[in-house]
């Protein structure tokens, strides 16, 4: 019986992409369809429609997985990094931040004059930290190059007590540099960023610094290949904890080491584990409560957040959406997070099959913070596969119009 071509699944360009390059790996290692199924713990047909485009990657633990068993990097699976998209502009010129990062270095700063460390401070705790909350990209591209140049200078050459503090400010506006960077696409610069704020953090010695600072690494680098890096952030939340004291903000970090390592235990399968470092982290965030100005957003809203995004990856939506539900996202005092969150719950959306409602998280979640839905590639993975359920209803109207300002169609 001939089947009607209306009928039958449309592979989406994304997700036939993506498939064509594990097809295309798993022949290079002359592994079988069979095989490599058995080694993720996926059944041989699932396999070949992802394979085929049929069906998309939905969560980090498959490409993850993926990626282990054919030893190769989970870019080599998504096509993500640098190349540009079409229809979607980076909102901010990043190649000044480019050019301070790479002819610059804590020894060798450029010659440029430096305004006193106390200014510099001020305008990272003042206008900057409100660019930081609205997601104004532009702002923030325009402002970081100089603040970024200006304290190597005063790390190279400034007396011990300005230096000091001058590394300290490097090492939070460096990896508040590298998840700008990350979400404007520039996933290589971004380590860089990341790198530097770890070269800052190391010649301080300070154990809260060292973690912060492989916060920004392990969430600098490319997608789903963040959860080998993740790993190492389990260890730095054991080494911060002995020095928490009264250091409100050593506990933020402490508190979002252990939400990365949750995540990390969640890619890995270990829920058990990856349970333990999110209530950790969560009696910490009901102790101190939410303020405005918390290091990374840390608090109790951001860790409901973060439930929210490990219950997706364990994949389990309806958890997810309760997670979600009980974030009060103007305690967050973040655009970006709060973008993050519509972003999660959308993917729980997707996973049960609710089209519409999926569709109008991405859109609360795209007015919030465009770059953070248009560079993320398990977002444009998640678009694609909701073009493929939403043809000729409002949502689908919503879905395509999303679809092109992102470059997938």
């Amino acid at each position: 019986m001939r089947i009607r071509a209306s009928l039958m699944p449309e592979a989406s360009t994304d997700y036939r992409r993506i498939g064509e390059n594990i097809r295309r790996a798993r022949r290079y290692r002359g592994k079988s369809l069979e095989e490599l199924a058995g080694l993720i713990g996926r059944s041989k047909s699932w396999l070949s429609r992802v394979e085929n485009g049929l069906i998309p990657l939905e969560k980090r633990i498959d490409i993850a997985r993926i990626a282990d068993a054919l030893q190769v990097s989970a870019d080599d699976l998504l096509g993500e990094a640098t190349t540009a998209i079409p229809r979607v502009r980076h909102h901010g010129d990043v190649m000044r931040i480019r050019e301070v990062l790479l002819d610059s270095s804590l020894t060798s700063p450029l010659d440029v004059p430096a305004r006193p460390v106390a200014q510099l401070a001020a305008d990272w705790e003042g206008p900057i930290f409100t660019a930081r909350q609205k997601s104004d990209h532009a702002t923030l591209c325009r402002v970081l190059p100089d603040v970024i140049a200006e304290l190597h200078v005063h790390v190279a050459a400034g007396d011990e007590r300005d230096k000091t503090t001058a590394l300290r400010l490097l090492v939070d506006v460096c990896s508040a540099t590298a998840f700008l960077l990350r979400h404007n696409g520039q996933i290589d610069l971004a380590w860089i960023a990341a790198d530097r704020a770890a070269q800052a953090a190391a010649i301080l010695g300070d154990p809260v610094w060292i973690g912060a600072a492989c916060f920004a690494q392990a969430h600098a680098r490319p997608s789903v290949a963040r959860y080998r890096a993740f790993r190492l952030v389990a260890a730095a939340a054991d080494a911060v904890q002995p020095h928490l004291g009264d250091d409100r903000t050593a506990h933020e970090v402490y508190g979002m080491l252990r939400l990365s390592a949750a995540l990390a235990a969640t890619i890995d399968g270990d829920h058990a584990t990856a349970r333990a470092h999110a209530d950790e982290a969560q009696e910490v965030a009901d102790r101190l409560g939410d303020r405005v100005g918390a290091w990374q957003w840390f608090g109790p809203s951001n860790v409901g957040t973060w439930r929210c995004l490990l219950a997706v990856e364990a994949g389990r939506p309806e958890q997810a959406l309760q997670f979600g539900a009980s974030v009060n996202p103007k305690a967050l005092a973040s655009r970006g997070r709060e973008s993050s969150l519509h972003i999660e719950l959308a993917r729980a959306h997707a996973m049960l099959g609710h089209t519409r409602e999926c569709v109008a998280e991405l859109r609360i979640a795209e007015r919030l913070s465009p770059m953070r839905v248009y560079h993320n590639p398990l977002v444009r993975e998640l678009v694609s596969a909701q073009l493929e359920r939403a043809r000729r209803d409002a949502g689908g109207r919503e879905l395509r119009g999303l679809a092109y300002r992102m470059g997938v169609i």
